[in-house]
């Protein structure tokens, strides 16, 4: 079955990712087209042989354009309270005019609407960012039907977790979740216990450290901002320079925040990466960590402490005024980021997560898990979950006395294991091999897309 992809990318690293996986998929019989916001990304791609648009030159060949008409359109035709929606999660966004984004959103709108008319693709893989391109992406495939496939890492085995138009839902269908045999029982024990004897991040710890390598990519940075990209909004290397100096002086002055472990019981709150896509397109109403964590510590019973930990890739990213904030409550602990979540699993009375693999993690330990951001492990009965807020202190005190079921545990672990599939994201391992994989593992996804196949419907609250 021949297929139609279409991939929209931001810079070179990830275009060179994408674009193996386009040859893959080109050699496989398939047509692939890439939407790029970088000059120098398209001019790879088209290597490749697949065909290559620059998101800016299609924006200029729109010619003039009645703003306020396109966006009263656009608001009326796509599943968006409005526009704002759209691009306040954008990076680009901060700092800027209203009158410039709502320019800038009606014009993306445009393009990709253009673009879909022309290349009419069959699937869509955007990746996942809050970038406007990827957004207004997403919703101009929904609006055609076309099928958008999303790419998540997972810790499995088969570490690929691919949904079909939407980012945020159970990663099963409650009715795959089923009794084990034997041999299977053994096979999620068996991951279960190299997972935890591993005692590895699944992302590696954010070093603000000056290396050659970072130094030869700022000199490259800074001659193609000055040559063949000054219109690429999110090229900026003098940016690059200030949020060095800003994470490398937040990272230092936010260890002398640090405190051992206490000695009391404690809940463990992994602190959400920052700038998370999933915060702040998919569950922006848990955008605000300080104030649920500041609930949840003033929730739990005298003489049990929260301990709080940094994301590995947000050292230096979260402003020690924030985490300076969290520590003045006299039962919230910050411990240093390099401590192993798994021995802070292990010891804790129970974990509370927004979205964080943690809480997955937990599960692996037997450990009591409270949600409160709709993770895609949660609602199958083996953690305790919040649609709303107001449940919060029920809810705290119950997980605190919840004893999930192993073996019903183990029977979603093992469902999520079987849901997954070959490869990583192309941004996490750009490597020929996993351009194999992740070509392999799409088209068979498009191919059951095509045929039908969807996830279990977004479980919202209501």
């Amino acid at each position: 079955m021949r297929v139609r992809f279409l991939f929209t990318t931001i810079q070179f690293l990830e275009s060179v990712g994408w674009g193996r996986v386009g040859t893959e998929l080109l050699a496989r019989g398939h047509d692939v087209s890439h939407l790029a916001i970088s000059r120098r990304s398209a001019a790879a791609l088209r290597d490749t042989g697949a065909d290559a648009y620059v998101l800016a030159e299609r924006v200029r060949a729109l010619g003039e354009v009645d703003v306020a008409r396109e966006a009263a359109r656009i608001e009326a035709r796509y599943p968006i309270p409005s526009l704002r929606s759209v691009y306040l999660s954008d990076p680009v966004s901060r700092g800027r005019d209203e009158a410039w984004l709502v320019d800038r959103t009606v014009r993306h709108f445009l393009t990709l609407e253009r673009l879909f008319d022309e290349v009419r693709p069959d699937v869509l893989v955007p990746e996942v960012g809050s970038e406007t391109m990827r957004t207004a992406a997403h919703l101009v495939a929904l609006d055609r039907g076309i099928t958008t496939l999303f790419v998540f890492l997972t810790i499995f085995p088969r570490p690929l977790r691919l949904y079909i138009d939407t980012p945020h839902a159970p990663i099963v269908a409650p009715d795959e979740v089923r009794r084990l045999e034997p041999t299977e029982r053994e096979e999620v024990e068996a991951f279960i216990r190299s997972y935890i004897e591993r005692d590895r991040p699944t992302l590696a710890h954010r070093r603000a450290t000056i290396t050659p390598a970072k130094l030869r990519d700022f000199a490259r940075h800074v001659a193609v901002r000055a040559t063949a990209e000054r219109d690429n909004e999110y090229l900026r290397p003098s940016r690059f320079v200030a949020n060095f100096a800003k994470q490398r002086a937040r990272a230092r002055l936010s260890r002398r925040l640090h405190e051992p472990l206490p000695a009391r019981p404690f809940v463990y709150f992994p602190l959400h990466v920052t700038d998370d896509f999933k915060v702040k397109r998919v569950i922006p109403h848990c955008v605000d960590q300080a104030y649920l964590i500041e609930m949840v510590a003033d929730m739990l019973p005298q003489g049990v402490d929260l301990v709080l930990k940094e994301h590995p890739v947000s050292i230096g990213r979260n402003p020690v005024g924030f985490l300076r904030r969290l520590t003045r409550r006299k039962n919230v602990h910050l411990v240093d980021p390099h401590v192993s979540s798994h021995e802070l699993i292990r010891r804790a009375r129970a974990v509370v997560v927004i979205s964080s693999t943690v809480g997955l993690e937990a599960l692996l330990h037997g450990q009591r898990v409270l949600t409160m951001g709709q993770p895609f492990y949660s609602g199958y009965g083996v953690t305790v979950d919040v649609d709303s807020f107001r449940e919060l202190p029920e809810a705290v005190r119950r997980v605190l006395d919840f004893e999930p079921d192993r073996e019903r545990t183990l029977e979603v672990l093992h469902a999520m294991m079987r849901s997954t599939v070959p490869g990583k994201p192309a941004g996490v391992d750009p490597s020929p091999e996993n351009a194999l994989e992740l070509a392999r593992s799409l088209e068979a996804r498009a191919e059951a897309a095509r045929a039908g196949a969807r996830q279990p419907e977004l479980l919202l609250p209501a």
